[in-house]
């Protein structure tokens, strides 16, 4: 579990972080969110659709890498086995979180626990008069650049729904008859119907917004549920033999 605490000089000076492929600490997460960057390149790999906080209600972007709640079937061991990966998967082992309730003011965490932290390998955070390297500011910068991000995929989920573009979408997945079947429900994608009806002016707001292209990079992805589809049928595939494969002679 991620154990973030501000970033502190005097008492983080000796850190390195050590650059790895290694997603393993998402493995318990099927659905992973993403924001706006994250669907040009991810359609082609996973379905993108957008679900809502069950506390604010809120609407957000995900990529969902698995069909089963709590299992993610790219990120169980190394190596990551996609050729594209989230936005979000490289922060670690950092964070930014607001410092006052007008978000206008932000603090760089670190996750003391990350395995990707290291006194012997790796970038250093700081140098030894105490400043930060070049490496620790451009991860800053990155850091920066994800929280404006996450804000506005934030913006961009108020105004589809102000649109009423979401609607909800109930799918069923099964690879083979003889597989289990998958229920997917509280997800929402954009209504097709509803957006081909926008008036003129209506669409031409999105697509100044840079909205459009976005909208038929989420709808092609769908077209992956049957990726993840095969993929999970592997998994519980895998799952049901390997006990049997393991037993001992009898």
């Amino acid at each position: 579990m991620a154990n973030h605490v501000p970033l502190a000089k005097d008492k983080h000076a000796s850190l390195k972080v050590v650059n790895s492929g290694d997603y393993t600490r998402f493995r318990n997460q099927n659905l992973i969110p993403i924001v706006a960057r994250d669907f040009y390149s991810l359609a082609s790999e996973f379905p993108l659709v957008f679900v809502t906080d069950k506390q604010s209600e809120a609407f957000t972007a995900v990529a969902i890498m698995g069909l089963q709640d709590g299992q993610n079937l790219y990120c169980q061991q190394e190596p990551y086995p996609a050729q594209v990966i989230p936005v979000g998967f490289s922060n670690a082992p950092f964070a930014i979180a607001p410092a006052d309730d007008k978000r206008e003011q932000f603090v760089v965490m670190v996750d003391e626990d990350s395995h990707l932290l290291s006194e012997s390998e790796g970038q250093p955070l700081f140098k030894e008069n105490g400043e930060k390297t070049d490496y620790m500011e451009g991860r800053i910068e990155s850091l920066v650049q994800a929280a404006q991000q996450g804000e506005q995929m934030g913006q961009i989920c108020k105004l589809l729904r102000e649109k009423e573009l979401l609607a909800t979408h109930q799918v069923q997945l099964q690879h083979r008859p003889d597989a289990r079947r998958y229920n997917i429900e509280g997800i929402y994608t954009v209504d097709e119907k509803k957006l081909n009806e926008l008036s003129d002016d209506g669409f031409l707001e999105l697509r100044k917004l840079g909205l459009v292209s976005l909208i038929y990079a989420h709808l092609m992805s769908l077209q992956q549920l049957r990726r993840v589809s095969e993929k999970q049928y592997e998994a519980d595939t895998a799952s049901v033999a390997a006990p049997s494969e393991s037993a001992p002679a009898v």
